[in-house]
């Protein structure tokens, strides 16, 4: 399966038969046009196949015996995917899986798998090998060698919490702030290391580069021990909670056209489509209720800190994000490309989506097939500045939208960082924020990294990339020479590998106050707290999914 491939082809096409003026054009001349070329996105679907199932485990084994575990994983969960319902296909791969757990001490997940192997038809003719396994994993684990279930709550909550968003600090509220749209600022003090937000992911994207390896409702990666659709090869989940809910709330629409939505998929335009499906459920398939709702309503304005979060259903998280105002001056560099890909990708998903019979029964009339196409165009204005991205190594991104974080604006000085695991994101204060501050996060590297705004889609407008006074004062300041202090000093010198985030969580608060920021020093400091913090949620999120595992095994342990 390979992404983009159709949407290029459909640039390229674009380029050559439309003047390049005809990019301000109506999103019904981009659906003319995509209709004209429907046979690049109309390929035969992928079903799922036991004997590509066989030749993508064979490669895992490859991988396995090369001690390539990443990529054993990843092939056998391909594997996975592409094995046929009740095939016996499926159990190899779960117990191929459960080997790679084993060699790694993750017992847990091992023990999981192989009772997934059991439960999906493992043959008996290799059972003896699989229940060795088994037990010595068993063993193992009764010998006191797992790597941990129960997490500690450092990186939790750890300031009064809102009575109405019980995820979020007490003390945070919203503002408009001009071009930068609205924002979050902080009504109180809050200090270094405080966890002032820990929000599940309502909606969630995966790209398809990334699609075995992450849960397509939540995002967790779940140790890429997750468990496939059962009706196409393309996307899986960290378990049937997340697999049920995900179908019915938009899998159902994407399950017959995956692989042709696979070849037009560019960049982060899948939210769109997911967002706006994830709206038709929250008006259980009424679409003319949706239509009477959305036309007028989009853009308006939201104040999702005034909602009632502590039980929200999903049409209030989804007005939330259709009344969004757009954003318009951060864009502003790149407005006119960005605006004809939204265009072209809008119409492209909304042909794509039309071949799926169960699309067909709901928009049967060319005004809801209108609808449609233009609120994808909509949802794709709006989705962009409020995704929360993770991207890999390998060019694949994980996008969340959520009513709260998304709503924290960029800034290549962060005083906060977002951590997206396990289908959360954590907000985490890196720097003191004295009242009245905005709350920011980086949308991509941060200038301890020696970021300079250039790969930023979108023209920054933070006192970084500022090329005015307000910018020139950051920059001497950065520059400035300063004296560490013997509080600091005895603060660098001290402390164990065990208090390595506590110790550097007290350096960069000290070290703040002391008027370091932003200098060469802090930014050291900084960026080793940063990385500290993104590995402790990791290590936490790691043992929650172990104890998890062992609640669904139930007798297993």
């Amino acid at each position: 399966m390979v992404e983009n491939v159709a949407f290029h082809a459909l640039q390229d096409r674009w380029d050559l038969e439309m003047p390049r003026h005809r990019r301000s054009a109506d999103i019904s001349v981009y659906r003319e046009f995509v209709a004209r070329h429907d046979a690049l996105i109309s390929g035969p679907e992928a079903p799922k196949d036991n004997t590509t199932a066989a030749r993508l485990r064979n490669a895992g084994n490859r991988h396995y015996l090369e001690k390539r575990f990443d990529d054993a994983l990843w092939s056998y969960n391909r594997s996975i995917c592409f094995a046929e319902n009740l095939s016996e296909h499926l159990g190899i791969g779960y117990a191929n899986r459960s080997a790679i757990y084993c060699e790694l001490g993750e017992y847990e997940f091992a023990l999981y798998n192989i009772d997934l192997a059991r439960k999906s038809n493992y043959p008996e003719r290799l059972l003896p090998k699989l229940l060795a396994r088994e037990a010595n994993c068993k063993e193992r684990l009764a010998g006191g060698h797992s790597e941990g279930t129960v997490p500690l709550p450092v990186v939790d909550i750890n300031v009064d919490v809102n009575p109405k968003i019980p995820f979020m600090a007490k003390g945070i509220r919203m503002k408009e702030f001009g071009d930068m749209g609205r924002g979050l600022v902080a009504e109180r003090d809050f200090k270094t290391g405080d966890v002032i937000l820990d929000e599940k992911s309502d909606l969630c994207v995966v790209s398809f580069e990334r699609s075995f390896i992450s849960c397509a409702h939540c995002g967790s990666t779940f140790w890429k021990s997750l468990i496939p659709c059962l009706g196409c090869a393309a996307v899986m989940y960290c378990g049937e909670k997340c697999r049920e809910a995900d179908l019915q709330a938009i899998h159902r629409f994407e399950c017959s056209v995956v692989t042709k939505l696979s070849g037009v998929a560019c960049n982060n335009m899948m939210i769109m489509a997911r967002l706006f499906f994830y709206g038709l459920t929250a008006f259980d398939d009424n679409i003319d209720q949706m239509m009477k709702y959305c036309l007028p309503n989009a853009g308006i304005g939201s104040k999702p800190l005034n909602l009632d979060l502590t039980s929200s259903k999903p049409i209030d998280v989804f007005k939330v994000w259709h009344q969004s105002k757009l954003r318009h001056g951060p864009l502003s560099r790149c407005v006119p490309n960005v605006e004809h890909q939204s265009k072209l990708s809008a119409a492209t998903f909304h042909l794509v989506f039309m071949k799926n019979p169960l699309v067909q029964s709901i928009f049967r009339t060319e005004a809801q097939r209108n609808f449609m196409l233009r609120c994808l165009l909509i949802h794709s204005r709006l989705t962009a500045p409020l995704v929360i991205y993770r991207v890999d190594e390998k060019g694949g991104f994980l996008g969340i939208l959520s009513p709260v974080a998304s709503l924290i604006n960029h800034s290549c000085d962060p005083n906060v960082i977002s951590v997206v695991n396990s289908g959360r994101i954590k907000i985490i204060v890196l720097r003191p924020i004295q009242k009245d501050d905005q709350i920011l996060t980086s949308y991509a590297p941060a200038w301890w990294d020696e970021h300079d705004g250039s790969t930023l889609d979108f023209d920054c407008k933070c006192v970084v990339c500022d090329r005015g006074p307000e910018g020139a004062k950051w920059r001497n300041a950065r520059e400035k020479k300063r004296i560490l202090s013997s509080e600091a000093m005895r603060e660098w010198i001290g402390g164990g590998e065990t208090q390595d985030l506590i110790k550097f969580q007290r350096l960069v608060q000290i070290i703040a106050r002391d008027g370091h920021h932003p200098g060469k020093l802090f930014g050291e400091t900084v960026k080793i707290y940063y990385d500290k913090l993104f590995d402790e949620v990791c290590a936490e999120n790691a043992k929650r999914n172990r104890a998890k595992v062992q609640q669904i095994g139930g007798n297993l342990f």
